[in-house]
């Protein structure tokens, strides 16, 4: 068996498995696992996020809550005093209306705190009831994501028994081939699917580069394989 035919041969069944990766990767059910992936992957962020704003949601009622407690205990101070106070005839008029407008200004402070702890009970219950339901998909979708997985493996399982078989058959033309010559091979082959190229009409059938003339006589009646001084693939000569 001449070089080409013997690398030609190899570089087939080398096709042939690629093929058969490729399709075993863009099975349908594949598609759909990589989407169920992508999607558990964000319902898992959406998770983490809503955990991180319920932790906010927390301490800042805890810090509202202490301000307002805080707030009431003065105003219970306050209403005392002026309680007092109404009761003293030294007490002026300009004094209890000061009283007045502080125990005032109190209540709408606490009025405003209990507007504000309301408010952050409503966030906090409208986080936890999204991060219940979106716990509920993600958990929905990872049951699905596990079946799907083993109808994916069981093909890939399928794919490789008819993998193996082309292993052995590259295993046994890889010897027909020389190391130096398969060794170009391998190293085309990091950057092109199809390494070894016909030569048709004086042009790299890789590239469609035009090849010298010095080149062309040389592939022509030899057995001969050269390499594309443009895209790097290997030639031969269809010489039949």
């Amino acid at each position: 068996m001449s070089k080409p035919l013997a690398l030609l041969a190899y570089q087939d069944a080398d096709i042939e498995k690629q093929q058969i990766d490729a399709a075993v990767r863009t099975t349908s059910n594949r598609q759909k696992l990589n989407k169920l992936a992508k999607y558990i992957k964000q319902q898992q962020a959406t998770l983490n996020k809503l955990n991180d704003d319920m932790e906010v949601f927390y301490a800042s009622v805890s810090k509202i809550k202490t301000q307002y407690e805080a707030v009431l205990k003065r105003l219970d101070l306050e209403s005392s005093e002026f309680e007092t106070l109404k009761g003293d005839e030294e007490c002026t008029s300009e004094e209890m209306t000061e009283f007045r407008h502080d125990i005032e200004k109190l209540n709408r402070e606490a009025g405003n705190l209990e507007k504000e702890i309301k408010q952050l009970f409503q966030n906090l219950e409208g986080a936890v009831t999204e991060y219940q339901k979106t716990r509920q998909q993600g958990a929905k979708a990872k049951k699905e994501y596990d079946q799907l997985k083993l109808v994916c493996q069981k093909e890939r399982d399928d794919a490789a028994v008819d993998m193996l078989a082309l292993d052995k058959k590259m295993e046994e033309l890889e010897k027909k081939v020389s190391p130096a010559l398969m060794s170009r091979y391998k190293r085309v082959r990091l950057h092109h699917n199809i390494p070894i190229v016909e030569v048709r009409e004086g042009k790299c059938s890789g590239c469609n580069m035009a090849l010298p003339s010095l080149a062309i006589r040389r592939l022509v009646g030899e057995d001969m394989i050269l390499e594309c001084e443009n895209c790097g693939r290997l030639l031969y000569a269809d010489n039949n």
